[in-house]
């Protein structure tokens, strides 16, 4: 057990299923640009959305229109909006936690309501969302974290992350900070992994 005085969650992955979703957008729309969509997709996950573009950008076979990017969030947050699924296992889970908890994202503010909104946890949430937006680096810099740590007077020590991305959990332990990884498909579990978020229990 840990003295855990703050539980941060990643959002994408980790609080809602999203990942499959955006992979999916984002590797169908870059396909009449690149032969490699399917790994370029895969590896912004994690990533904070200008990262995401300027990653992406340097590296397709045919300059992106304009437009782009615009319209692949325009559909992505209509897909979150009308796609994700409450969990009503988690919404208790969450409910039932003795310590406080937030959740610290790649994503912007408004992708991260919405997707909260959808999945029937926004309301739990309400005064404790960190975004990428709010610092100079996303993950895998440790900036949202700390922000998320600084703004709970907790010191980062004393922190809990639940990440699934391999930048998340980077960025987790370069803030210092107690990293599981919550990879529900895997088998191979390693000491900071964990199958379920319930596990996340015998960490408190």
């Amino acid at each position: 057990m840990l003295d855990v005085a703050l539980i941060i969650f990643d959002c994408d992955g980790v609080l809602v299923d999203s990942e499959p979703l955006a992979h999916a957008l984002l590797t169908r729309a870059l396909r009449p640009y690149t032969g490699n969509a399917e790994s370029l997709s895969a590896a912004c996950t994690g990533r904070s959305y200008p990262d995401t573009q300027r990653f992406i950008n340097t590296r397709v076979d045919v300059p992106l229109p304009s437009d782009f990017w615009g319209a692949l969030q325009a559909a992505t947050l209509k897909s979150l909006a009308t796609d994700l699924r409450p969990d009503p296992e988690l919404r208790a889970l969450l409910a039932g936690l003795q310590q406080p908890f937030c959740v610290a994202s790649s994503g912007a503010h408004d992708k991260i309501r919405l997707s909260l909104r959808a999945a029937n946890l926004l309301d739990l949430f309400e005064g404790q969302i960190f975004s990428a937006e709010d610092v100079a680096r996303g993950k895998p810099a440790p900036d949202v974290f700390l922000l998320a740590a600084e703004r709970n007077l907790v010191d980062p020590s004393q922190c809990l992350v639940i990440e699934d991305s391999g930048p998340g959990v980077a960025a987790g332990q370069a803030a210092g900070m107690t990293t599981l990884q919550y990879l529900p498909g895997d088998d191979g579990k390693q000491e900071y992994q964990i199958q379920q978020l319930s596990e996340l229990l015998q960490w408190l």
